[in-house]
């Protein structure tokens, strides 16, 4: 909080992931949120939602406009030196919460969009160095590469995010992943080994424990509407991170294989919200998400945590983004 800071009131339908949606009154001062007190309904008012944030962005430029207070730039599979090339160049804003760092150590027969030709086997010098820069938040790699589990154990170390992603591995190294800290699921299902009756596959085993979080593309085209329902039923809002892996256009080839996402925050949000009330939405692109970095003051509605604020129409089109407490984007 910034002292003798003004205060602005925001008054409209607050959504907040744990009190639900109530008519009420947003009070920041500074960066900070200040109160969030509850009453009558105001007419015409907007809704406030906390500020959402994807673990998964290509398109970097393209996330205020969309609701979006923070993000994970991410890199894909690349040649040797373009991740260290790509991390001296992040942004230094308040909305860049890092980087995430998608292969090269992944399965090239589940490399999906993902550059064949680079991937590689496990360099532990390589990583040792993208880790000691601190800007790293989340590498994504399959367990079953040569150096896999030991690469797991390095990144958890260092303080970021261990996900599995673009994997063929089986229950048991899947599990074997996550004892050995994995928690996360870079967009589970997608580029993933799934089950059938007797094989749970990468897919089943992550969603069968309670300890990973799942990041889900729920944009209507990665995912069957019968998958998606599954996937959030079983897990729920609170191990659920709506990510867009928003790349730029084209999103898919001619043969209609997708290179990446085309909706990204306030997109997602409605869709779900569509189905799963604004509450659970706003957990699981916003909360959830949070809690996977440790950003404990981010997420919610309440007097202490960051302004990072999203405001909306009735459609559910954004109308205003606050990061910090400072507007980034209105229209």
């Amino acid at each position: 909080m910034r002292e003798n800071a003004p205060v602005r009131e925001i008054q409209g339908l607050l959504v907040d992931p744990v009190d639900g949606a109530r008519p009420g009154a947003l009070a920041i001062e500074g960066d900070m949120i200040v109160a969030a007190e509850y009453g009558p309904g105001y007419p015409d008012a907007p809704l406030v939602v906390p500020g959402l944030i994807d673990l998964h962005v290509y398109d970097t430029p393209h996330t205020r406009q969309h609701g979006v207070t923070g993000y994970l730039a991410t890199v894909g599979t690349s040649a040797p030196g373009v991740v260290e090339e790509f991390l001296a160049a992040l942004p230094d804003e308040p909305d860049c919460l890092g980087a995430h760092v998608e292969g090269p150590y992944i399965n090239p027969e589940a490399a999906g969009a993902q550059a064949v030709e680079h991937v590689r086997p496990v360099d532990v010098d390589e990583l040792e160095r993208w880790l000691a820069t601190g800007r790293v938040r989340l590498v994504t790699l399959a367990p079953e590469v040569d150096g896999g589990l030991d690469a797991i154990g390095r990144i958890v170390a260092a303080g970021a995010v261990a996900s599995i992603g673009h994997t063929r591995a089986n229950f048991y190294t899947t599990a074997a992943a996550i004892r050995a800290g994995a928690r996360f699921a870079t967009h589970v299902w997608n580029a993933m080994s799934g089950f059938t009756a007797r094989v749970p596959g990468a897919a089943g085993t992550l969603l069968a424990d309670e300890r990973v979080t799942l990041g889900v593309i729920a944009d209507g085209r990665h995912l069957h509407p019968v998958t998606e329902e599954i996937t959030l039923r079983v897990a729920g809002p609170s191990r659920i991170a709506l990510t867009s892996d928003l790349v730029p256009a084209p999103q898919e080839r001619e043969d209609g294989k997708l290179l990446g996402g085309d909706r990204i925050g306030t997109a997602l949000l409605r869709r779900v919200s569509a189905t799963h009330g604004l509450a659970a939405a706003a957990e699981m692109a916003s909360l959830t998400p949070a809690r996977v970095l440790g950003l404990e003051d981010r997420g919610r509605l309440c007097p202490g945590f960051r302004a990072d604020v999203a405001i909306l129409d009735e459609a559910l089109d954004p109308v205003e983004t606050i990061v910090a407490g400072r507007t980034v984007w209105s229209r």
